[in-house]
């Protein structure tokens, strides 16, 4: 996802990486300007929000694993960065947020989003292990 708006503040590196750290959750974050800075989440060794895949199976009774953060780990590092300034623009791939307020009406229904198939359709919300 790319963040904008930092020419205003004094977010810097640190500040993304202690939040993802706090969360438990990877971060690789890369310089685009001076207002811009693309940040990939990455789940770390743990299930702490483990996406999983379209594959079910029976053995386990769950749905594959794969290596992403789900949609409340998105979630959750976009409010702990809101915490830091209410003005930044996040523009990912299901949605931008122009500010805070646009990301609380907006959010909630990101997580309807199907992500699965037309015959076998995932909700973006529900492709997780969390409970």
């Amino acid at each position: 996802m790319k963040i904008y708006g930092f020419k205003n503040n004094d977010i810097r590196y640190i500040n993304i990486s202690n939040i993802a750290g706090k969360l438990g959750i990877k971060v690789v974050i890369d310089k685009n300007s001076s207002n811009c800075f693309n940040v990939k989440l990455n789940r770390s060794n743990n299930d702490k929000y483990q996406r999983t895949g379209f594959m079910y199976s029976e053995n386990l009774q769950r749905y594959n694993k794969v290596s992403a953060v789900c949609w409340h780990g998105f979630r959750d590092f976009m409010i702990e960065m809101y915490k830091l300034d209410g003005n930044l623009r996040f523009v990912t791939a299901k949605a931008t947020y122009k500010n805070r307020d646009d990301f609380i009406d907006k959010y909630p229904d990101t997580a309807y989003k199907n992500i699965g198939s037309y015959n076998k359709p995932l909700n973006y919300g529900d492709a997780c292990l969390c409970e």
